[in-house]
């Protein structure tokens, strides 16, 4: 899962196949241009979420006994996504963006 961070305003959201999206403040933007890959305006940071990882923290959650509460720690172990990352926008770290300036 690919998702943008803008400094500026603190916003972090996702990017969508059908347009561009901006943070709250419109400095930083994006869009999926296919199934794999993204454009960006380059400003921000791109942050990636283990899918795998993800989807195991949720599957944590839909087990029969946490139906009972936990405590925070125990959330903090077992129901985390334990992948993430803060990536350049381009270049070996993140091969399927494309910095591109203006808006589409």
């Amino acid at each position: 899962m690919k998702l943008l961070f803008c400094p500026d305003c603190n916003h972090v959201f996702s990017l969508s196949r059908k347009r561009m999206r901006s943070c709250d403040c419109g400095k930083v933007s994006g869009m999926y241009v296919d199934e794999v890959n993204a454009e960006v305006n380059g400003a921000g940071y791109s942050l990636a979420i283990g899918n795998g990882s993800l989807v195991q923290a949720i599957r944590m959650l839909d087990r029969p006994e946490v139906s009972v509460r936990h405590n925070r720690s125990w959330y903090m172990d077992y129901a985390r996504v334990s992948h993430c990352w803060v990536r350049p926008h381009t270049g070996i770290g993140n091969p399927h963006s494309k910095v591109v300036k203006g808006d589409k």
